[in-house]
C-alpha cells in the first residue's frame, strides 16, 4: 500500500526546529534485536553524548535513507505523533523497545510529548515497555515530574567504567519495578559490583533487575586500528570472526556480579562486522535471561485476591 508521507517543521520551546512525520499509522516492527520483540519508535533522530555513540548504526541508518518515507529528516529529531496508536493495535502481550532510533530524554523533545507515549504505555498494561537512554539525568527528572507506569522498564546505557558509575546510580533512583543496564558497545571493563551488592535485585526491589552486555558490531570494525580501540571481535586473514582473546573476562566479570547478586543477565553477542560475525555464545552456551514480570505480576494479583477476601486485609484473618 502507498503511504502519503510529509515532512514538515516546528520549534520546541528552545527554539530548535524539529521535523514531524506525518503518514498512515502502522504496526509496531518486529525486530532482530535479540533482547526484545518489537521496537516502537514515536520519535527518531538523536545526538551524540558519549563514547558510545561514535558509531551509532540508528544514524548510519536513518542517514543512509534520508528523504525517505522512514527517515524523511535523516537522523535529525523528528517527531512521530501518527506512530502513537501503533501498540493498541499489537494483541499479544509483548516486549517493545522504545526509540530504537533515538533517545526518550532526548533534551530537544518537551515533557508534553514524552506525555503521550506514557499515556500509550499506561493504556496497554499487557505491554512491557524497554526504555533505554544516555541521559540519565533527564530520565531521573521526568520520573520524579511523573510517575512512570509498572511496564515502563527504566535502562541506562554503561559503555565503560566512566559512564556506569556516571549513570547507574541515577536509574537506582528511578521508581520502577525494572531497571536495566545495557553495557553496549562495550568499550571496557565494567565492574558494578559496589553497585549492585546488597540490593535487591527481585522485580520491585530496589537494585538492578537486568543487564545486558554486548560487543559492538559494524563494518566500520574491519579496520584493524578500529577493532584495536573499541571491538570486543578478531578477524583472521580469513576474514572469520571469533571473541577478542584479551577482552573475553568483560562479559565473564558482570556475568559473574549478576549471578552473586542474582541479577538476570543475557550476553548479546561479541560484535564484529556484523552481530553475528564472531557468535553470541559465551564460554559454550547461550545467556538469554530476561527478568519474569509474569511472577511478580502473579504475586501481586494474588495479594489482591487475599485482600479482598481479608475482613482485616490479610488470609490470617478470614476463615478456609
Amino acid at each position: 500500500m502507498n503511504r502519503q508521507v510529509e515532512s514538515k517543521g516546528n520549534s520546541n520551546e528552545a527554539g530548535r526546529t524539529i521535523g514531524i512525520a506525518i503518514e498512515e499509522p502502522e504496526i509496531v516492527h518486529r525486530t532482530k534485536i535479540r533482547w526484545t520483540e518489537f521496537t516502537w519508535n514515536p520519535m527518531s533522530g538523536c545526538e551524540a553524548v558519549s563514547p558510545g555513540c561514535a558509531s551509532c548504526y540508528a544514524r548510519t541508518l536513518a542517514e543512509r535513507f534520508r528523504g525517505t518515507a522512514a527517515f524523511p529528516n535523516g537522523f535529525d529529531l523528528t517527531i512521530r505523533p501518527h506512530k502513537l496508536v501503533e501498540p493498541l493495535k499489537l494483541r499479544e502481550p509483548s516486549l517493545i523497545f522504545v526509540n530504537s532510533t533515538s533517545d526518550f530524554f532526548l533534551d530537544a523533545v518537551d515533557d508534553t510529548y514524552r506525555d503521550q507515549i506514557i499515556d500509550v504505555i499506561e493504556s496497554t498494561p499487557q505491554h512491557q515497555y524497554q526504555v533505554l537512554t544516555k541521559r540519565h539525568e533527564s530520565m531521573l527528572r521526568y520520573s520524579r515530574r511523573r510517575r512512570l507506569p509498572a511496564n515502563f522498564w527504566a535502562g541506562v546505557t554503561a559503555e565503560d567504567q566512566a559512564r556506569a558509575d556516571l549513570r547507574i546510580p541515577c536509574v537506582l533512583q528511578v521508581d520502577v519495578p525494572v531497571r536495566f543496564v545495557s553495557v553496549e558497545p562495550a568499550l571496557s571493563m565494567v565492574d558494578i559490583s559496589r553497585l549492585v551488592n546488597g540490593r535487591n535485585s527481585a522485580v520491585g526491589g530496589d537494585g538492578l533487575q537486568w543487564l545486558i552486555w554486548g560487543g559492538e558490531s559494524g563494518l566500520h570494525l574491519k579496520d584493524e586500528k578500529v577493532r584495536a580501540v573499541r571491538g570486543c571481535a578478531v578477524r583472521d586473514e580469513r576474514g572469520k570472526w571469533s571473541p577478542h582473546p584479551e577482552r573475553m573476562d568483560w562479559p565473564r566479570t558482570l556475568r559473574d556480579v549478576c549471578a552473586a547478586n542474582g541479577i538476570p543477565f543475557f550476553f548479546k553477542q561479541w560484535g564484529g562486522a556484523r552481530p553475528t560475525s564472531a557468535g553470541h555464545e559465551l564460554d559454550g552456551r547461550k545467556w538469554e535471561e530476561i527478568p519474569d514480570v509474569q511472577a511478580k505480576a502473579m504475586q501481586e494479583a494474588v495479594g489482591r485476591v487475599e485482600r479482598a477476601t481479608s475482613p482485616s486485609g490479610g488470609w490470617g484473618a478470614s476463615p478456609r
